[in-house]
């Protein structure tokens, strides 16, 4: 069967309100919602590596997929619920050492670290539906059934390597990929890799390999499809550059692949079937684990079965794991004649002091305080709205997280539901209704207004559709501002405000906020909540099809002295 034929490129086939019914571009990748009601979304993060506890950057990662699937339920309700999958990455010689420098087991060392990713998950409030360890026998088992399946193909044979290997990055390098570099404390010199900065060492064994190379041409013209399936596009710019590189001596990111370890170096991890004096190379384990999450081999019993969930539709990765991603599992997918993930976004690091954040330099944010102090949703939106550029790295900075709180989130956001939730102002109505009817002119103050709200569907979806999430954050925060904007130029607060400022008022300001509000809720679940409760929209009025100006339905916004949406955080209470 032919590439393009196994590889159809999504049509978009799902229903738009009149009021933001303008066609999507096709000139780049995109996600969308399957629109038949039988398909699951499946979206994955990475498996994090359990030789330390989590950061910003793994926090990031887990909310990227986390937000994509909530995303998919909001845009098509009635498709099955998302899978999310997410876990750690158990095996390799990292482990065996720190485990032996702990004196522990690399069991016990994985069985106290993997919780604390779970833990992390769960403070905040990530949907995932699976959490997988490469410990566990369900993945032991999918491991030895694509070893096997790899091998009676003509896919593996044995060889020796000899060459680099960085074990802080569990990855063999080429003599074009690693650089001499002298250690700034000690003078001593030692070489790297270019691309992560890590340590190499060199390394001769016996071991099996992956005919990695006679993929070559099909991975290029997977990665080459228009529109392609890794982005950011200059993701795929780079990695199509390293395969043919402009000096035909140097060797590329395809020449076969060790996958194996001598046993006698490695113990840790999971035994090459029928031969004992080898180990399988730890990421050739760890890929595997978007298989075994559904269901693979799918005659081995497990929840889902062949074709109900494989291939994912949205593979979150770090820029620095897009070879094992974009390059090794396709390749191994191809030779077992199994579907390729649809898309696949590499994002950039986040760095703290413009260095990138690693559990080696100690330069990482914690991301439980992080949480603690400023709310589990603000910092979910921080993280989303900083760090989703996808094609650049973001610093982490705690002086910029309190200026995005106060000035966008409490400043914009919790501003003008505190101004629209006036006792008074309500009270002076000249009917209830007037709150969810709209105006019968639109005056001329109200037209800019009027016209970001009524694209900001749109706009929204078509920058989440090709992965801008930064952008399509910013689209809400425009809007917003506008609604101050606007709201401060009608003063309905005014004694001497006409009935039509304060009817134009409350129905555009409480329209800004309802409208964003359900853009935002796979941002922020719970403020979003919390303020759609507040305008007192209806539980089933607060999906897509709702999106269009005046189509909230009839509402009685809540009274009283109400909870505000972003109290003042009192910075000396809890350590940043």
């Amino acid at each position: 069967m032919q590439l393009a034929q196994r590889l159809p490129v999504e049509l978009i086939a799902l229903t738009r309100a009149t009021c933001y019914a303008r066609p999507l571009s096709t000139s780049a990748r995109r996600f969308t919602a399957p629109p038949a009601a039988d398909s699951r979304v499946f979206v994955t993060t990475p498996i994090f590596y359990c030789n330390a506890d989590p950061h910003i950057g793994h926090l990031h990662s887990t909310l990227l997929a986390d937000v994509y699937g909530r995303f998919s339920r909001l845009r098509n309700p009635l498709a099955p619920p998302p899978v999310v999958c997410t876990g750690t990455d158990e095996h390799g010689l990292k482990i065996q050492r720190v485990a032996e420098e702990r004196g522990m087991t690399p069991q016990e060392l994985c069985d106290g670290v993997s919780p604390r990713f779970k833990d992390l998950a769960d403070a905040a409030n990530v949907g995932y539906t699976h959490f997988i360890r490469t410990t566990e026998e369900r993945h032991k088992r999918a491991v030895d059934h694509i070893w096997r399946e790899l091998n009676s193909r003509g896919f593996i044979y044995k060889s020796s390597y000899a060459g680099w290997y960085a074990v802080s990055d569990e990855a063999y390098y080429t003599r074009a990929q690693v650089m001499e570099v002298v250690d700034p404390k000690t003078g001593e010199k030692h070489f790297a890799s270019i691309e992560s900065g890590s340590r190499v060492e060199w390394m001769e064994e016996d071991n099996y390999k992956f005919r990695l190379s006679a993929f070559r041409e099909r991975l290029i013209e997977w990665l080459s499809s228009s529109p392609n399936p890794l982005q950011p596009s200059s993701r795929t710019t780079a990695l199509l550059a390293s395969l043919s590189p402009a000096d035909v001596s140097e060797p590329t990111d395809l020449a076969d692949l060790s996958i194996s370890r001598p046993s006698a170096r490695l113990t840790w991890g999971i035994p090459v079937p029928d031969d004992p004096d080898h180990t399988i190379y730890v990421w050739i384990d760890a890929l595997v684990n978007y298989l075994t999450v559904a269901g693979y081999p799918w005659k081995g019993g497990e929840a889902y079965v062949e074709g109900q969930v494989w291939p994912p539709d949205l593979m979150i990765v770090g820029k620095d794991i897009i070879r094992f991603h974009a390059l090794y599992l396709p390749a191994v997918l191809m030779a077992l004649d199994l579907p390729l993930p649809k898309h696949l976004l590499a994002h950039g690091h986040w760095t703290m002091d413009k260095f990138k954040m690693s559990k080696s330099r100690g330069n990482v944010a914690n991301p439980f305080e992080a949480m603690k102090l400023w709310g589990t949703d603000a910092m979910r939106m921080y993280l989303m709205r900083a760090g989703g550029n996808s094609a650049a790295d973001a610093d982490y900075s705690a002086t910029e997280i309190e200026a995005f709180y106060k000035k966008s989130l409490a400043g914009q956001m919790g501003n003008l539901l505190s101004r629209i939730s006036n006792k008074k102002l309500i009270e002076q109505l000249s009917s209830p209704a007037a709150i969810y009817t709209a105006p019968t002119v639109v005056e001329p103050e109200d037209e800019r207004l009027v016209e970001l709200l009524t694209a900001l569907p749109t706009t929204f979806d078509e920058h989440m559709a090709t992965f801008d999430v930064h952008r399509a954050l910013a689209s809400v925060f425009d809007v917003l501002a506008e609604a101050n904007r606007h709201i401060q130029l009608l003063a309905p607060w005014l004694a001497d405000a006409s009935p039509s400022s304060m009817h134009r008022s409350l129905f555009y300001e409480s329209e800004t906020l309802r409208i964003t509000g359900i853009l935002l809720q796979p941002f922020m679940p719970e403020k979003s909540k919390q303020l759609l409760d507040t305008l007192g929209v209806s539980e089933e009025r607060r999906g897509w099809p709702d999106l269009g100006l005046g189509e909230g339905g009839e509402r009685t916004m809540m009274k009283g002295k109400l909870k505000q949406l972003f109290p003042n955080v009192k910075l000396e209470e809890v350590k940043a």
